[in-house]
């Protein structure tokens, strides 16, 4: 740098040296100002005004060299060589304006890095092109380092120049990038003036056709100044123009945009207009307009087919009493057409407040309802619109038939019924009437829904319902309460005789057969009786009563009727402490195990043992199975209670010899659980006993309910190795077919059938042993419950049962009793006590 600064003080003259840097300036303000009219021109005037920006800056740039060089004193006679000379200042040119359209074209971040870059490369061919041309009687030498320099210094001052110019386009911004632009070319040429050194040699001519460095460089000046002024002056002038014109063209665009809008809110009036029009005359309601003369103010085509208006009568200004008389004249209203009641109907309008909000209902001549609702506007009259609701009420009033009725019936549901009951009670309150209510229960009906199917129960709730009708007075209501539920309510004055006379009706109606088509089934009724306001004084009371009597009656036996007495509620009463007491007792584990064993008919040893529930009350004592197991079933107690008897069941025969089987009951609502196979995976599990010693006995009731789900469950079962018994074998009329489904492993013979077998000849006799023939002749293994005698195990042994179980052996006992009775022999097992 101390070369560059030595060239500046020694070498150069500085007046010429201010002359290149003020030529240099000018240049870059024109090339700025014009490169900013280039950012904001478009397409090809964008390229023109490009070309002259870079034209100036060239010419800027060629001139500031060559005034520079004649400031240049290397001390030797020197010239320049015209060819190189004028190819210096194209390529200044042409490369300036490319490093321009560089950085106005691109849309990327390093635009003004990229047209920098091609400016400062603009600058550096014009310098040493320039230099190329001079012809000095002598070697030129440079300095690498400097060159290097000089290069770098034109680059990154020309990207400033440029990024400014691009950001800042005011005149403080031209300014700045004017300087920026100068001082790129300055410092390039004096930097690379610092890296030239002249060696004089005599012996080196200079060529004759070289131009005088002085004439050179003040022709340069001077057109150089006057070209540039000339194209500042002409931005300047375009600038100014630009501005006015821009002025100019805004008041233009002003002017047609407000008239563009104002024919747009013309258009749009027009457009509202005409969808308000179209609105009015589309609407489901009829709409009319009357003003505070009553006069037709506006009505839209609904309004008038509705009421059949003539033309005359929907010009504006009809009175209002015009069109009222033409409705009723012309018999579109219900009721007499005639003048006298129009002039009736219309006076009874008037005497409705017009300065409020009001609704009517108008019924037509056809049926039709019309909702007439009027609404009073500020400066008097109003707007009515008028809505067909034939169908909303006949749809109302459907939904509410559907909401009180029995949809596969068309009885009256238990919500009408509790309506119907709380109104008749009122009306026994006031004396001289009761009122009887009864309650229904088909018998058999599951037994026909479980075997023909729903279709064929449905059919028969349908007849069950005409017959009801039949039997009953036109004062009765009927009810259907969901199921096979029924309800019947009417008036008695005498209830014990009116009562029994209406539901022995009943009963002796419903037992008839019914022809459902491809069947023919018979049921029967239980029904229990309450008479209000004696056995209760609300709805809810008198229908509990009932159903305490329903109880009682379905308990007695089938198609009987009782009437509800206190005593039933005591029972009632009862009945929930004992669920109490079972829910207590399952907590605190007073349930407990006894067992009864199978015993080999040949081998008199017990192959197994059956888990029978026993409940020790604390306060009760022993409760029997039969009072607390079907009251658990109702409950859904038997689930937990179950699934305990399993795992403690499963766990006391871990205790037994491996060859010891464990029976356990299963009940109906056990395979209503999705969980029961689970259930029993897990008490296997836990226990560890082997599957194949588990026996699971299920009765024939216990399929009915829902055999596919129960055969399902019980092919999962077996397929763990768990062995299945067919319990209570003979009882039921479709035992047969469920063998035939399902390869059950073991079958056990009722205990009616088998007291049957020590009693003297007779049909019984044969009977019972023809079916313990067959169940042995099924190829299973085949159990006699209730074996009590020593001739009834005489006759099993010599029909070939397998095993036989009851009180010749032992009763059910403790688990801690069972040790001993293994070891024992059935000629020698003590009767339990």
């Amino acid at each position: 740098m101390f070369r560059v600064l030595s060239c500046l003080t020694v070498e150069h003259d500085w007046r010429l040296v201010l002359l290149a840097g003020l030529v240099c300036f000018v240049a870059s303000i024109v090339a700025v100002s014009i490169f900013h009219r280039a950012i904001a021109a478009r397409a090809r005037t964008r390229l023109i005004w490009i070309a002259i920006a870079g034209a100036a800056i060239g010419y800027g740039i060629w001139a500031t060299h060559f005034v520079a060089m004649l400031a240049y004193e290397p001390g030797v006679t020197t010239g320049y060589g015209i060819v190189l000379t004028a190819l210096s200042l194209a390529a200044a040119m042409l490369l300036t304006s490319g490093g321009f359209g560089v950085a106005v074209g691109d849309t990327g971040r390093w635009r003004a890095a990229a047209g920098g870059v091609i400016v400062g490369g603009g600058i550096a061919s014009m310098h040493y092109l320039g230099m190329w041309a001079l012809e000095v009687p002598g070697r030129v030498t440079w300095s690498v380092d400097l060159v290097f320099v000089s290069i770098i210094l034109g680059m990154c001052l020309g990207y400033a120049a440029l990024a400014v110019a691009l950001r800042y386009q005011d005149h403080w911004g031209t300014l700045a990038a004017a300087v920026l632009l100068t001082l790129a070319i300055v410092s390039h040429h004096f930097t690379a003036m610092g890296a030239v050194q002249i060696v004089p040699d005599p012996t080196r001519a200079t060529d004759t056709l070289s131009l005088s460095p002085t004439f050179l460089a003040l022709a340069i000046a001077g057109v150089a100044l006057s070209v540039l002024g000339m194209s500042l002056i002409g931005v300047l002038a375009d600038r100014r123009l630009a501005v006015r014109t821009a002025k100019f063209e805004g008041i233009i665009s002003q002017l047609s945009t407000a008239r563009q809008q104002l024919e747009g809110s013309q258009k749009e009036l027009q457009q509202q207009k005409l969808m308000l029009d179209t609105a009015i005359d589309h609407m489901v309601e009829g709409l009319c307009m009357f003003d505070a003369e009553k006069r037709l103010v506006v009505c839209n085509e609904r309004y008038a087919l509705l009421y059949r208006l003539p033309p005359e009568l929907l010009r504006t200004g009809t009175s209002h009493t015009d069109i009222i008389r033409h409705r009723i004249v012309k018999g579109i209203l219900k009721g007499d057409p005639s003048e006298g009641a129009a002039e009736q109907f219309i006076s009874k309008l008037a005497a409705l407040p017009f300065d409020a909000v009001s609704s009517r209902i108008d019924e037509f001549a056809d049926g039709r309802l019309i909702c007439v609702t009027r609404q009073p506007m500020a400066g008097g009259g109003w707007v009515a619109t008028h809505l067909d609701v034939t169908e909303q009420r006949r749809s109302e009033a459907k939904i509410t038939h559907m909401a009180q009725h029995d949809a596969l019936t068309d009885l009256p549901n238990r919500v009408l019924l509790r309506e119907r009951m709380e109104h008749a009670i009122a009306v026994t309150r006031n004396g001289g009437v009761d009122l009887a209510v009864l309650m229904l229960d088909l018998d058999r009906f599951k037994e026909v829904n479980d075997t023909l199917g729903h279709p064929t129960g449905d059919s028969l709730l349908r007849a069950v319902a005409a017959r009801l009708r039949e039997c009953t007075t036109e004062t009765a209501l009927i009810a259907r309460l969901g199921g096979d539920e029924f309800a019947v309510i009417d008036y008695v004055t005498n209830p014990a005789v009116e009562a029994a006379a209406l539901a022995e009706n009943i009963k002796k109606a419903l037992c008839e057969p019914f022809d459902l088509g491809d069947h023919r089934v018979t049921v029967g009724t239980s029904i229990g009786i309450a008479i209000a306001p004696r056995d209760g004084n609300d709805s809810d009371v008198i229908m509990k009563s009932a159903d305490l009597a329903l109880y009682s009656a379905k308990s007695g036996g089938r198609g009987a009727f009782r009437f509800f007495e206190p005593e039933l509620d005591e029972l009632m009463h009862a009945r929930r402490n004992l669920e109490r007491d079972m829910r207590k007792a399952l907590a605190q584990g007073e349930f407990e195990l006894h067992y009864q064993p199978f015993v080999d008919v040949e081998s008199g040893q017990a192959c197994g043992f059956e888990a029978l529930l026993r409940w020790h009350h604390p306060e009760r004592g022993l409760v029997s199975p039969a009072e607390f197991i079907p009251l658990a079933e109702e409950t859904g107690l038997i689930l937990p209670l179950g699934e305990w008897v399993l795992r403690a069941a499963c766990a006391e025969a871990a205790k037994w010899p491996p060859a010891l089987t464990i029976a356990i009951n299963l009940s109906p609502a056990q395979f209503r659980s999705k969980d029961l196979v689970s259930i029993i995976v897990g008490a296997l599990a836990a226990s560890g006993i082997a599957p194949q010693r588990l026996e699971l006995e299920v009765t024939e009731t216990v399929i009915m309910h829902d055999s596919e789900a129960v055969f399902a469950a019980l092919g999962k079962l077996r397929e763990l190795g768990v062995r299945i018994a067919l319990d209570d074998f003979g009882t039921g009329y479709s035992s047969l077919s469920f063998l035939q489904r399902f390869p059950f492993d073991k079958v056990k013979i009722d205990r009616s059938f088998v007291s049957e077998l020590s009693r003297k000849k007779g049909e019984a006799h044969r009977i019972a042993r023809a079916v313990v023939a067959f169940a042995v002749s099924l190829g299973k293994t085949t159990t006699a419950e209730g074996v009590e005698t020593a001739e009834q195990l005489d006759i099993l042994r010599e029909e070939g049962c397998a095993e036989a179980q009851g009180y010749y052996f032992s009763r059910p006992m403790p688990a801690s009793s069972i040790p001993q009775l293994a070891q024992r022999k059935a000629e020698t097992a003590v009767y339990a006590a």
